[in-house]
């Protein structure tokens, strides 16, 4: 068989950004996040006993979280950047805090009426440091052939191990769960989601012009 050329288009890809974030910055922001969950606790000395609970998803609005939330929004502006996307200004929508104790998980979801979303993990441990994503392609479950070598061009769903000081952000619509927390160390993470807030006024009208004024 004579081939001229060959090539492979990789298309629609899924985006998924990490970032590490260095010692000196999360150290301080994560006193900060540890702080406020402390005097919820103190209000509300149940919920521990609960074995997993979240705060109200206001957090963002509180001193304490402005480091979290200067990181967070510098952050989503570079991924608009880099996706040249066109756009006024972004604007977390809602934060909130996820603890959860051993055997605990969170089940598959997605975050509605938002462009992103993210977690930022604050404490982890071995058996409890994980997010998983699952392939948004619903039709792909048709056909599912047996491969001699599993890597990110043919899995259904991809684990990525996460760390204290680490921010991931993704498409809100982009479908992920957590896994139960196999450790006896408290999980914690702040959940979020970023927005365009002129949306509906600068970015929703129809992408194509008419031929003639009206």
């Amino acid at each position: 068989m004579k081939i001229e050329k060959s090539g492979v288009l990789k298309l629609f890809p899924t985006y998924v950004w990490a970032t590490q974030l260095a010692r000196q910055t999360y150290e301080p922001i994560n006193r900060d996040i540890q702080s406020r969950l402390d005097l919820i606790r103190r209000q509300r000395r149940d919920l521990d006993r609960s074995g997993q609970w979240q705060t109200e998803q206001d957090l963002h609005l509180h001193p304490e979280l402005a480091g979290l939330v200067e990181v967070i929004l510098s952050t989503a502006r570079g991924i608009c950047d880099s996706l040249t996307i066109e756009y006024g200004d972004l604007a977390i929508t809602g934060c909130w805090a996820n603890v959860s104790q051993k055997g605990f998980a969170h089940r598959q979801h997605i975050h509605p009426n938002n462009y992103l979303s993210g977690a930022y993990y604050v404490a982890t441990a071995p058996g409890s440091d994980a997010i998983t994503f699952h392939d948004p392609r619903v039709q792909l479950g048709v056909m599912i052939p047996p491969a001699r070598n599993q890597d990110l061009s043919n899995p259904d769903q991809v684990t990525l191990d996460v760390r204290e000081g680490m921010l991931v952000m993704f498409p809100a619509w982009l479908q992920h769960s957590v896994p139960p927390n196999l450790s006896d160390a408290t999980r914690i993470s702040v959940a979020f989601n970023v927005m365009f807030p002129d949306f509906g006024t600068r970015m929703a009208s129809p992408l194509w012009k008419g031929d003639t004024p009206t």
